[in-house]
């Protein structure tokens, strides 16, 4: 009984050192990292700005990550601790447009070096970009683009550059758009998972995987409408910009299978057809380049003497602030419109509503531009968003929205108290439909040979996903769907000043362009965020003015640990299997949902549309 006593004695001392030790360590790693934080602050109170030298140098413009309008920080995670973090990196727009519309002016630059393989955007964004390249090039700078493999959006931005290269291996995959899905319908039947599904609209293709085993003659119908036209006035810019024969772009995504029986060298085949200048190794590259542009050490293994984006952003000179008292606030809907706190790549309600808050209070606010960049998302977040938009209106200032990549479903929604909505020729719109999911476990239950028996206190209560869905319940559902749907069409009907047949003749769930939109009465006005502001600023009345954006706000705990995770870059070395386990859990899979939101008015752009290159 001793000996054992005294074996748990040691292990219980043994634990509790190990944890003095461990807490006095992190310990220790906070007040270093509050120290230097501090000191570095004060420090920088007398250090001057460096100047940043871009005489003869090249922008190397290669962007990783995505392109946001508005990139939102989030809270600290315990992926960021474990897996060496999470955040995407995000790359606002009109900062590269920035950086790319200074650089068509600036003689200082010798040139311009443009790899956007690595860059994930919408076709807006993507043509945005373009243009600003080929401005660049306009203007007689050279342009050099180099990729490992273009994709849509990469080759259309990189064909407007004077020289464009691809790696010997790489290719040009500039295919047109694909969509294609699972359906899941036999699957679910074949494990008695019972899949519920209720749709207001014809062209509400969200549940389609759960109903059926191809894709319906409607979606192909809407997405041929919208993709076509879209892919034609890409391939134009493709051809223009590499000044190829019109249509060689179509033939060679139609062909290239057959041509690379041949020739299995496919970059050579993009090289045949003009479609690339050369086709290089990495090395062949560095040592291209060093001929074109020599570093200053004259050391050919090194790379031209550069300017990253980010340097040269910071190099711009700001334009002096306006010291005006009236203010544009533009507030971000960016990401699928949820409940909470805003994240990448979420647009939660609470943060949004904060920011409309805010522009409510401030007196000087004279009008607010809303832009929106989002598939949709869930019917309450939207109408909270709404609500909050009405009250803002009440005062009498308008309110102004720019759709930018993507404003669809409760993209659109949210935009049905704005004065005008200002759309990009691209922007994907429309969508308005509604659906919802609710899957029940009875032939599961059935085949295990569980029963569920029990009472309820009343009716409604009796049912739930662990049985057939009774009648009344499916009946009460859609009757739910259908007010929803209505409430929708009404909205956007009261909202454009049309008849509510109308807009359901153009509704039903169907994707259109912000051209086709603009035809249709959706839009009112075709341009930027720039030209949505000058047009509140009209109809504010108000010649001077300052634009202020609303970000979200961490708390101070939340930037120190940021801090440390980005000063230190913590990380605990652990096993792939591990990995994938965690990254099962931080999913929150769930095989149902108990939560129940079924008034869902999403449409999955990211599912739906976008194939991986």
């Amino acid at each position: 009984m001793n000996k054992s006593e005294s074996i748990w004695s040691k292990a219980d001392k043994f634990l509790s050192f190990t944890r003095k030790v461990l807490v006095n360590a992190f310990t220790a790693i906070v007040l270093i990292v509050i120290t230097f934080s501090i000191l570095g602050g004060v420090g920088s109170m007398f250090i001057q700005d460096e100047d940043i030298d871009t005489q003869g140098k090249i922008l190397w413009f290669k962007p990783s990550g995505v392109v946001v309008d508005s990139a939102i920080d989030s809270s600290p995670s315990f992926d960021a601790l474990v897996l060496g973090g999470t955040s995407v990196k995000q790359h606002e727009l009109k900062d590269l447009l920035k950086v790319l519309n200074a650089a068509a002016e600036d003689k200082s630059l010798a040139a311009v070096y443009v790899n956007v393989s690595e860059l994930e955007m919408y076709y807006a964004s993507a043509f945005e970009i373009a243009n600003a390249v080929k401005n660049i090039k306009d203007t007689g700078k050279r342009v050099i683009a180099y990729a490992e493999f273009f994709g849509n959006q990469a080759y259309l931005i990189s064909s407007q550059a004077d020289t464009v290269m691809v790696n010997e291996y790489g290719s040009v995959s500039a295919f047109g758009f694909a969509r294609k899905r699972e359906f899941y319908k036999d699957l679910y039947e074949n494990i008695n998972l019972n899949y519920n599904v209720f749709v207001a609209g014809d062209f509400k293709s969200g549940p389609e995987p759960y109903t059926r085993n191809s894709m319906s003659e409607e979606d192909k119908l809407a997405w041929n409408e919208f993709a076509n036209p879209l892919w034609l006035k890409m391939t134009q810019m493709m051809e223009s910009g590499r000044n190829l024969t019109k249509g060689i772009i179509q033939d060679y995504g139609d062909t290239l299978w057959e041509m690379s029986i041949d020739n299995p060298e496919i970059a050579q085949i993009a090289l045949d057809l003009g479609m690339v200048d050369m086709v290089v190794t990495r090395e062949e590259l560095r040592h291209w380049m060093y001929e074109e542009f020599p570093n200053k050490d004259q050391d050919k293994n090194k790379l031209p003497d550069s300017i990253s984006i980010y340097d040269y952003l910071s190099s711009i000179e700001e334009e002096e602030e306006n010291e005006s008292k009236n203010k544009i606030a533009v507030v971000n809907i960016e990401g699928i419109i949820v409940t909470g706190e805003a994240t990448y790549n979420v647009a939660g309600s609470d943060t949004i509503v904060k920011n409309i808050r805010k522009a409510i209070k401030d007196e000087s606010v004279k009008a607010l531009v809303l832009r929106v960049n989002s598939p949709g998302g869930d019917v309450w977040a939207s109408e909270l968003i709404t609500n909050a938009l009405k009250e803002f209106k009440s005062s009498g200032k308008p309110i102004i929205a720019s759709m930018g990549d993507i404003a669809a479903s409760g993209g659109v929604w949210v935009t049905t108290f704005s004065d005008e909505i200002w759309a990009k020729d691209e922007t994907i719109t429309g969508s308005i439909g509604v659906y919802g999911i609710i899957p029940t476990l009875d032939g599961i239950y059935e085949w295990a040979g569980i029963q569920v028996d029990g009472v309820s206190s009343t009716k409604a209560g009796e049912w739930d996903e662990r049985l057939a869905m009774p009648e009344y319940v499916s009946k009460a559902i859609q009757a739910s769907i259908d007010h929803t749907y209505d409430k929708f069409v009404s909205k956007v009907a009261e909202n454009r000043e049309m008849p509510y047949k109308e807009i359901l003749s153009i509704a039903g769930g169907r994707i259109w362009s912000g051209e086709k939109a603009q035809q249709l009465g959706l839009v009112d006005e075709i341009g930027d965020l720039n030209d949505a502001i000058e047009s509140a600023a009209k109809l504010a009345d108000i010649n001077e003015y300052k634009i202020v954006t609303y970000k979200k706000e961490l708390d101070p705990i939340d930037i120190l640990i940021s801090e440390i995770l980005d000063n230190f870059d913590t990380k605990i070395n652990i096993g792939n299997r591990t990995k994938q386990l965690l990254s099962l859990f931080d999913s929150h899979y769930q095989f149902i949902d108990n939560e129940k939101n079924i008034n869902i008015a999403a449409y999955c752009f990211e599912c739906d549309f976008i194939r991986p290159e």
